[in-house]
């Protein structure tokens, strides 16, 4: 059996250099990132495990990218086999991805409640509880994936020189993907938000003004880190999902909402960090290195004061 060589379509191939520049400086970002917990103990924590989880499935979306995007670009030769599965892989791939990073998000505000209201880390009280929701987050969704193939309510859809999708039979299997991977998530994760904020809000029982003061410090600080990871995630990453359930992703529109779902995966290190003030802290200490090594480089070396002779 002949090998095809798979290809792009040059539209398709010209609307796709934007993602590619992007995705490219998402690498970079993402590598300078991890780079950054080698020295510093205090990024190595448990109580950091969901953050670095969805950060990994970020690079596991650009590697993603750049895999299939290369073959294509180098048209590397298949077999039926090979490019069939290929084909699913292409066409379910980023659709779970971003079902787990969804529920990654939420057992991360889950955790931070627990610690914020009831003072507990749950990473040292319940280990087990945490290794359950790593498996089930990323167990369900592929087996999501899987019972919608088998069930034939989604279809795989190829065309020569353009990407693999999923074509679904029905409005209702639209209708629930919409609630399992965006409607239930985002609507907890606000509600868990919104628990937390009034919690760190309440005064009652306190006679303190400087622990009121501490408080409204701590409510602000909370308020303003989830305003701006919250308001930039949902702006660069709800289109593409809600088109990914209606749209060909081949389209213009779909090849567009997805560049602003990779610009939100190339910026996320630098909006998980608002989440945590130790990553700052870290960032404070290399820049005041650079800068005094800077200092240490170009000062200028003054020549001693030559002996007079009289």
């Amino acid at each position: 059996m002949n090998c095809t060589s798979l290809s792009w379509s040059t539209s398709t191939a010209d609307d796709l250099s934007p993602t590619s520049i992007v995705c490219s400086i998402g690498v970079i970002i993402h590598t300078i990132f991890w780079i950054q917990l080698i020295p510093f103990s205090s990024l190595r924590q448990k109580n950091l495990m969901w953050l670095y989880a969805y950060l990994i499935t970020d690079f596991f979306l650009l590697a993603r990218f750049f895999v299939l995007y290369s073959m294509r670009y180098w048209r590397i030769c298949l077999y039926y086999t090979f490019r069939i599965v290929l084909c699913y892989f292409e066409a379910s791939s980023k659709f779970y991805i971003n079902t787990v990073q969804n529920y990654i998000l939420l057992a991360l505000n889950v955790c931070r409640c627990a610690q914020i209201i009831f003072n507990r880390n749950v990473f040292i009280s319940n280990p087990r509880l945490i290794i359950l929701t790593h498996f089930l987050i990323y167990i369900v969704p592929a087996l999501n994936v899987m019972i919608q193939f088998l069930g034939n309510w989604t279809v795989l859809w190829r065309r020569a020189g353009q990407a693999c999708d999923i074509l679904y039979v029905s409005l209702s299997v639209q209708i629930f993907n919409l609630f399992f991977i965006y409607l239930i998530p985002v609507t907890f994760n606000l509600i868990i938000i919104g628990f937390c904020i009034r919690h760190v809000s309440s005064i009652r029982g306190i006679r303190s003004q400087q622990i009121i003061n501490r408080r409204r410090k701590q409510k602000k600080t909370l308020l303003i880190q989830t305003i701006i990871f919250y308001s930039i995630w949902l702006i660069l990453w709800s289109p593409n999902v809600l088109a990914f359930q209606f749209i060909n992703v081949n389209t213009e529109p779909a090849i567009y909402t997805s560049l602003l779902n990779y610009i939100e995966i190339a910026i996320d290190p630098i909006l998980v960090a608002a989440l945590d003030v130790r990553f700052f802290q870290s960032w404070k200490i290399i820049w005041r290195k650079i800068k005094g090594h800077r200092q240490r480089t170009i000062a200028p070396i003054l020549p001693a004061n030559p002996k007079q002779e009289y």
